[in-house]
């Protein structure tokens, strides 16, 4: 097992590239990837790739974050192989047509529709045409099905019932099988977590009163730049480390006057690098331009107007730096002496999802067998996924809201 910054791998960085760029690239149409850190004051590495073939409601330029510049390329070709084998069935996987009810007989009523999470609103018709895709239950060890449109994005194709939009969460790349599903379920968990946040932020101010030499590095940049990085730790129901860091300019109206990013994994300082160059890359994407999905966001204080865009911002720098409630760095539990080896990373996870009540794990494999690079699409019935921009709610957050009431 490698230990990178901000990810365990099976091979090393160089290993893993030499890979990606001789074979799996160039056959899925990615072009080029370009170092775009230098387009920014902060100099923590952030590489965009390039897929102009890229389907319509996809994504042309992808991006990737590391402590170093190999890592967040490896990141920036990673993304783009999982977006593009994510279009519609450019995996050529068999669409089965069906309906819910089937769906969850094919799971032996082990999960109920609702669990999917479908957005708010919507309503299943349980004998209605659905699309369907035959996926691994992995956890019992057997074919089921899941709804197709969790499967693919785009799939503006989509002949059967609309019910839940379209998202990348669950959609990751690796060497192996294991390695790229704990990348998938992590970002399933973070996903969580930033669901029950949304709607009632329970976030502590982080005190960093102890951290690595590469988080120093990560500081010490931002510092540099004349930003300044707050972060926020949220407990949750895994018992994992999950954070939120906001890289600040000391201006509200500044243009970029916050960026955010989150990183949720069992060793806790994988997971706050993450969050940290996450916000780094959020930041830089706004400067470079080239993502297709910041545009909805201009779009929507276009029509707001310039105020409530400042509102907006002084209300999320605020929240960002309230010290309401506060955690020591050195307090925040870390599973790294459980996880020698990225199987026992596997382990922990679902353990840690069963510990929550959730015990069904579905996946589909996007890539060839044969191929190096492996990229899967995981789906956990009753793992929550509501954002402002796709309203998806299930069973633990509608009981949520209610007991919030």
């Amino acid at each position: 097992m490698q230990r990178l910054s901000s990810s365990l791998r099976r091979r090393s960085a160089e290993n893993t590239l030499d890979i990606i760029i001789n074979d799996i690239a160039p056959r899925l149409g990615i072009t080029r990837v370009t170092d775009t850190t230098w387009l920014d004051r902060i100099g923590i590495p952030v590489f965009a790739s390039i897929r102009p073939d890229a389907l319509n409601g996809s994504l042309c330029v992808n991006a990737g974050k590391g402590l170093r510049p190999a890592e967040a390329k490896i990141g920036a070709y990673m993304e783009a192989i999982e977006f593009s084998l994510a279009q519609y069935n450019t995996a050529q996987l068999k669409l089965i047509k069906t309906t819910p009810r089937k769906i969850i007989e094919s799971h032996d009523g082990q999960i109920d529709f609702n669990q999917f999470c479908m957005l708010y609103g919507f309503f299943a018709d349980a004998d209605s045409l659905i699309m369907a895709i035959e996926v691994e239950d992995v956890l019992r060890k057997k074919e089921a099905l899941a709804p197709a449109e969790l499967v693919f994005i785009p799939y503006s194709e989509n002949p059967g019932q609309r019910l839940f939009g379209e998202s990348s969460s669950g959609l990751a790349s690796g060497n192996d099988l294991v390695e790229a599903s704990v990348h998938a379920v992590c970002e399933l968990m973070e996903r969580d977590v930033q669901a029950f946040n949304h709607l009632h932020d329970c976030s502590c101010f982080v005190n960093l009163d102890c951290y690595s030499a590469e988080t120093e590095a990560l500081i010490n940049k931002i510092n540099a730049a004349g930003l300044s990085l707050s972060v926020r730790y949220t407990e949750n129901c895994f018992g994992l480390a999950y954070f939120q860091a906001f890289i600040m300019e000391e201006s509200f109206q500044a243009p970029i006057s916050v960026a955010t990013g989150s990183g949720l994994h069992p060793i806790k300082e994988i997971a706050l690098i993450r969050a940290i160059c996450e916000a780094a890359q959020s930041r830089l994407s706004h400067i470079h331009g080239g993502r297709d999905d910041i545009i909805e966001r201009v779009k929507y204080f276009e029509k707001k107007g310039r105020s409530a865009e400042l509102q907006a911002v002084s209300r999320l720098r605020a929240e960002a730096t309230s010290r309401a409630q506060t955690i020591d760095y050195s307090s925040i539990n870390c599973q790294e002496a459980a996880i020698p080896t990225i199987e026992s990373a596997w382990e922990l996870l679902i353990e840690r999802l069963q510990r929550a009540g959730l015990n069904t794990v579905l996946r589909v494999l996007l890539s060839k067998a044969t191929d190096d690079i492996t990229v899967v699409r995981v789906i956990v019935p009753g793992l929550e996924t509501f954002e402002p921009g796709l309203k998806r709610i299930g069973p633990r957050l509608r009981t949520y809201v209610k007991q919030s009431a």
